[in-house]
């Protein structure tokens, strides 16, 4: 947790605890899963204990016009680290997750990597790791907290490969959130353990300069509708223009959702626009501005605050980083390999 004092606030931030749990897949067992920071709590306004469930790969919140395919989505194992989340890039064997997932202080190394598709028990390796430049392990209130992960053999067939957005993301239009991480309830908190990939609604609210933080943060709230006390950025304010979000699966970020992706629909199709990052609240020696509706404790209860890593980032910084790190389509190594071969045709006449 650490403290920060922007303006008037006081911001506290979540970015990793060790959560004990245990989880097989195929014949992979892991043990004692570091959380890093960021499952998705779903909540049913009018209902604060129920839950939705998200299990479906296709799942998708009522109040979306058309459904977003989560079969891209992966599950991030470190081994003697823990669990985060991921997203498989438009190229086919890159996936798009956070830096604090790789690199705490200490980069990891590629062996250490294992990933899994929803619904495919079979593990994939990692070919190589790159950390975002701006990342040192430790900034991720920065805005530079990404890292992309190349995979040893291209994806299954049955994921989706997800483009960026290009355009800045729309405060207050509907995101769809992803991840891995722990389940609970905007009463209870993150209580259920990691591994289950859920999925729900929310918006970006503001940006991170609101609280002090860099402007490559797109920063949302867990709202209860039947409750105006959990408007916690007080919207609209001076501080935010938009309306508390209140879809029927609004849905926050927990431990263990650290690199998933936020989506937007882009006439019709789903683009990531920004990287789960840190949970937050606001208040002094506690999660007191407002008072967190069920909990003092940063826990993604109702009340708190969650922020992304935008894919853009100043002057398109974040989206030069995993672009350069991107594998070539074949379409486009065939490209290259013709340009190639005309400027060796041409420098052998010329000579």
């Amino acid at each position: 947790m650490i403290p920060a004092r922007p303006g008037p606030y006081d911001v506290r931030i979540m970015r990793g605890f060790l959560q004990s749990n245990l989880r097989f897949l195929g014949y992979l067992a892991v043990a004692a899963l570091l959380a890093p920071s960021a499952g998705a709590i779903t909540i049913t306004p009018g209902d604060s204990t129920a839950t939705i469930n998200t299990s479906d790969p296709t799942f998708l919140g009522a109040d979306q016009s058309s459904a977003a395919n989560l079969s891209g989505v992966v599950e991030i194992f470190i081994a003697g680290i823990g669990g985060c989340s991921g997203a498989l890039l438009a190229d086919g064997s890159s996936i798009l997750t956070a830096g604090h997932c790789v690199d705490s202080g200490t980069p990891v190394s590629a062996s250490a990597i294992t990933i899994y598709f929803p619904g495919d028990a079979t593990p994939y390796t990692a070919l190589s790791v790159a950390v975002d430049p701006g990342f040192n392990g430790s900034n991720s209130t920065d805005g530079e907290d990404l890292a992309v992960i190349q995979l040893t053999q291209p994806a299954p067939s049955t994921a989706i490969g997800y483009q960026l957005d290009l355009a800045s993301a729309t405060l207050g239009s509907p995101d769809v959130l992803d991840g891995y991480g722990l389940s609970g309830t905007g009463v209870t908190g993150d209580t259920g353990g990691f591994g289950t990939l859920q999925a729900g609604e929310n918006e970006f609210d503001t940006t991170g300069t609101t609280l002090g933080l860099s402007s490559n943060l797109l920063v949302g709230q867990f709202y209860d509708s039947t409750d105006t006390f959990t408007n916690a950025l007080n919207c609209p304010s001076i501080y935010c223009k938009y309306s508390p979000f209140s879809a029927v699966d609004e849905v926050d970020i927990s431990p263990g959702d650290s690199g998933g992706p936020a989506f937007q629909d882009v006439n019709g199709t789903f683009q990531i626009v920004g990287v789960n990052d840190l949970s937050l609240c606001l208040g002094s020696g506690g999660c007191t501005i407002p008072p967190s509706e069920y909990s003092s404790t940063l826990n993604s209860s109702f009340g708190q605050l969650f922020a992304d890593t935008s894919v853009l980032g100043t002057d398109d910084e974040n989206l030069d980083f995993i672009e350069d790190q991107i594998a070539p389509e074949p379409g486009t190594l065939c490209l290259m390999a013709g340009a190639l071969l005309a400027a060796l045709l041409l420098r052998r006449r010329a000579a």
